[in-house]
């Protein structure tokens, strides 16, 4: 990622901080960066995703399931992020605040087998390159990965009594039912704060003005906790960083309220098509 100079920071704080903000690739506040993705294209796993940002970032996720006793943890979520260590503090994060979203709102039933065993979703996330903060891209190839998830058909009983030792599936995977297909699994939006604006999916150069930064949940239409604020300016010479005030975390949560809803119906009509799409 190449540093923007002083002059360059100020000009483009003072064009993101107008009314409307001037963003440096056109955008709308409320609009993502450009992306392609593709679906279903992992021929091991139970539901897959690959996406791509118009600026080179790019991630894939591939969900895997495995016949367990059942338990509180039913989906586990592994993070590799290129140039970082898988103990460093940033992956850990990553990884904690997708698993716990999702350990928190994608519904367990979904998953359980018979009254001793379930399905346990392993999900594995690879982010091959990034510019910007990537928990939104991450989110979104999630997301798609899990909408693709089919699980094979039981046919054995549902009563344990009745099974010899652990549950048996049908071959024929035409029959393997979808797990989301009738639901939304949860998103992150990331977004940035600039004065009194806000800018959704910031790219690297708006990250080096950002005053501050909040991430917000986004489930069945409504923006959900946690709400939290992340420090997207750390390339920056200019000293900006400031807190968030409780009328900029009202306003991140209209603007992810009205427009989150057109994010996720672009994502689930890429689901339905077969062919690499831009979605945004």
């Amino acid at each position: 990622m190449s540093t923007l100079s002083p002059a360059e920071q100020s000009y483009l704080y003072d064009g993101l901080c107008s009314t409307p903000p001037v963003r440096p690739d056109s955008r709308e506040a409320y609009q993502f960066r450009p992306l392609e993705a593709k679906t279903d294209f992992l021929p091991s796993s139970n539901g897959s995703a690959r996406i791509r940002a118009v600026d080179g970032s790019e991630c894939i996720v591939s969900v895997k399931s495995k016949v367990e006793p059942l338990s509180d943890s039913f989906i586990e979520v592994a993070v590799d992020v290129a140039g970082y260590r898988d103990d460093s503090n940033f992956v850990s994060n990553l990884q904690y605040s997708l698993t716990s979203l999702l350990t928190a709102n994608f519904p367990r039933d979904r998953l359980v087998l018979t009254k001793k065993y379930m399905f346990k979703l392993y999900v594995d996330c690879v982010v091959i390159s990034h510019t910007s903060y990537p928990l939104s891209l991450m989110s979104l190839a999630i997301y798609l990965a899990l909408k693709s998830t089919r699980l094979p058909l039981l046919i054995s009983s549902t009563d344990d009594d009745e099974i010899a030792e652990l549950p048996t599936f049908s071959d024929d995977w035409d029959l393997a039912r979808p797990i989301a297909d009738d639901l939304s699994p949860p998103l992150y939006v990331v977004v940035g704060v600039v004065g009194t604006n806000l800018v959704f999916d910031p790219s690297s150069q708006e990250e080096q003005v950002l005053e501050n930064g909040l991430v917000l949940s986004y489930y069945n239409g409504n923006v959900i906790t946690p709400i939290t604020n992340v420090n997207l300016s750390s390339q920056s010479s200019l000293a900006k960083f400031k807190g968030v005030s409780a009328a900029t975390v009202a306003k991140g949560i209209a603007m992810v309220s009205q427009y989150c809803g057109e994010i996720v119906s672009a994502l689930d009509a890429l689901v339905l098509s077969d062919d690499s799409t831009s979605i945004f």
